[in-house]
């Protein structure tokens, strides 16, 4: 999971929207007696602050719906206020979405007491880092979120990566071992090495039937040069060298194009050649350099494709993207050639794939466990990203079964008090 993903992206809208004020800065917001506690939420008085804070956060989800509705046109805070989001007035969505955000918020805390969760020492510099950078902001600290509310926010971000790792971890109650979540990963991913051949010169023209024929032959001589080396390592190192060679030849054909143009033209070219010399040092203090190649250049990996999306159906913000004929095609293509690599291609064995009318790749599938190494691919970057990607979702399903439950009173005085749009929302 990304830490600090809803506390970064509040903290940079809070910065875009400051940049496009030329206002100052109006009295910093002060608490009373009666408005300190903002709710309580199953027992838990969330502060004044951490409401504050969500509110501003929501204001700017709000306002960043206003301008994409709008083309674009950066909204006043006047638009947002005036907006109708959801079918509910500003200030209630505002509110309602801050609210929200407080029971997730309060519900993390909870939970990570529960499991008798710790902040780790590096965590909590990190915290102090992000505190000092941050603290400091007009827009927290003229509308009232001082050092200790933001400090709780923070925390709360750190606090729910622990719940998530504690239910969801490798081993966990809710999760999967290493090893399931290395049968995910090889599943959904695929090791390629490709190269393009065009089929169409540089102005989209179709060749003629000598190069048509010309180009196909290099194709099948490329192919069986690959598939004719006797270890796989050697197949990967293969398909560079045809790749050179074809690059070499492309460049070859357009030189003399060009060439022949310029004849017809009446013009003169003129031909550069460069010559590269590698000098090589004795032994009196000489200083060698060596460079150890890359021994997976040039390939990549493929995820693979799926359909299946979340279900947003039941949102009010939901659209429908209506594709052109031309993307159409682009998206099937794209489709076809997932299916061919994940369902179709055999390892270690070189084939020629016609994308599209124009374009052919010469392609080889290589094994992705042989890169499962913590030294490569397999590292915790790596792990963490797929069980996020895999388990996210269902763990927002627990946290929000948790929130169900919880008994909810609102502080009337302070939801009145730090109504949105009483807030300062134009700051410098």
């Amino acid at each position: 999971m990304n830490k600090f993903n809803k506390f970064a992206a509040a903290a940079a809208a809070f910065a875009l929207a400051a940049a496009s004020t030329g206002c100052s800065a109006p009295e910093a917001i002060t608490f009373g007696k009666g408005s300190q506690t903002a709710l309580t939420i199953d027992g838990y008085e969330v502060p004044a602050g951490v409401f504050i804070y969500n509110e501003l956060y929501a204001y700017n989800t709000a306002s960043y719906q206003v301008y994409t509705e709008n083309g674009g046109k950066e909204p006043s805070v006047e638009d947002v206020k005036n907006a109708t989001i959801e079918s509910m007035d500003a200030t209630d969505w505002i509110q309602d979405k801050a609210t929200q955000a407080c029971k997730d918020f309060v519900a993390n805390e909870k939970e990570f007491e529960k499991i008798g969760g710790q902040l780790t020492d590096d965590e909590l510099a990190e915290i102090k880092e992000m505190l000092a950078a941050n603290g400091s902001s007009a827009m927290f600290s003229e509308n009232g979120v001082g050092e200790e509310s933001l400090r709780k926010v923070i925390e709360n971000n750190y606090k729910q990566t622990h719940i998530f790792e504690h239910y969801y971890g490798l081993g966990s109650e809710k999760g999967c071992t290493e090893d399931e979540l290395k049968e995910y990963y090889q599943d959904k991913t695929a090791r390629i090495k490709y190269f393009s051949i065009s089929l169409v010169d540089d102005e989209g023209e179709k060749f003629d039937a000598d190069e048509t024929r010309r180009i196909n032959n290099m194709i099948d001589d490329y192919i069986k040069e690959i598939n004719a080396e006797k270890t796989n390592e050697a197949k990967l190192k293969k398909i560079d060298e045809c790749e050179e060679d074809y690059n070499s030849y492309v460049e070859k054909r357009t030189a003399e194009a060009a060439a022949k143009a310029a004849e017809e033209a009446g013009e003169t070219t003129t031909s550069t050649t460069t010559t590269t010399t590698t000098t090589t040092t004795g032994e009196k203090g000489a200083t060698t350099t060596t460079t150890t190649a890359d021994p997976h250049a040039n390939e990549v990996t493929i995820t693979k494709y799926s359909t299946t999306t979340a279900d947003d159906s039941s949102s009010n913000n939901a659209t429908t993207t209506t594709l052109s004929a031309e993307q159409e095609k682009t998206q099937k293509a794209q489709q076809d050639y997932n299916d061919y690599l994940f369902n179709k291609i055999a390892l270690y064995k070189a084939e020629k794939y016609e994308y599209d009318e124009n374009t052919v790749y010469i392609v080889i599938k290589a094994d992705i466990k042989e890169r499962m190494t913590s030294e490569d691919l397999w590292n915790d970057t790596t792990i963490d990203s797929l069980l996020s990607e895999r388990y996210y979702s269902d763990f927002e399903d627990m946290m929000k079964e948790i929130v169900k439950g919880y008994d909810i009173k609102k502080n009337s005085t302070a939801y009145r008090k730090y109504s949105p749009f009483k807030l300062k929302l134009d700051i410098q």
